[in-house]
């Protein structure tokens, strides 16, 4: 089996190759189903919690924010965002869309500590191979302030496989909720969902909503 650097490393490299074209068919995807749940959950979280922050002061990190739609709707939404990713030419890339930096930055390398309300990863921790995802499960609840939300997709199924030069790993409910658990979660919310492209709606998606856990 190739180590998790070689795996992760070969993906990287196809968001690089291929940014321009990736970001152009993933920005119109709706996701706002998906993005409506983890903010009422945020919102939910941060009113219950001492000195509740109002709206256009819960800060959101949209790790592995691919094109920049969803840093864009937060925006939009009056959320303060922190958005990055792994690949530098994706960040490039969404960093003109967006109009602001975007951080280069791969999850293993977050030394974020408490700074954020909320984590959107979407479509972004399945690229993790099985052996590290508890790791980086725990950088982002280190992430996260007390009362703190992470949203994740991953791919529904079993195993892992290369597919088109990325590495993706997929999972199931019961995989899912023990991970989180193991990893300082409560999950809130585990749901199934359509892949929201044209012509690849036979395609499902995993999604977990979880608080960090006291």
């Amino acid at each position: 089996m190739k180590k998790v650097s070689d795996r992760m490393d070969h993906t990287i490299a196809y968001y690089d190759k291929n940014a321009v074209s990736f970001c152009l068919a993933t920005r119109g995807a709706d996701m706002s189903f998906c993005r409506n749940k983890f903010l009422a959950l945020l919102d939910l979280s941060t009113r219950n919690c001492p000195n509740s922050p109002s709206n256009h002061n819960i800060h959101i990190l949209d790790a592995g924010c691919g094109s920049g739609r969803d840093s864009k709707a937060f925006l939009e939404a009056g959320y303060e965002v922190t958005s990055m990713d792994a690949s530098e030419k994706i960040c490039q890339e969404a960093g003109k869309f967006l109009g602001r930096k975007v951080l280069h930055m791969s999850f293993e390398k977050m030394e974020f500590y408490r700074q954020f309300d909320g984590i959107w990863a979407c479509a972004s921790l399945l690229h993790i191979p099985g052996e590290a995802i508890s790791k980086v499960l725990l950088r982002c609840r280190r992430a996260l302030k007390q009362h703190g939300v992470l949203y994740a997709s991953m791919k529904y199924g079993q195993g892992e496989r290369v597919e088109g030069g990325r590495f993706f790993r997929y999972y199931m409910e019961e995989e899912i909720g023990q991970l989180m658990a193991g990893s300082g979660f409560a999950v809130a919310e585990l749901f199934v969902t359509k892949d929201v492209r044209v012509g690849r709606e036979g395609e499902r998606w995993m999604n977990v909503l979880a608080n960090a856990a006291e």
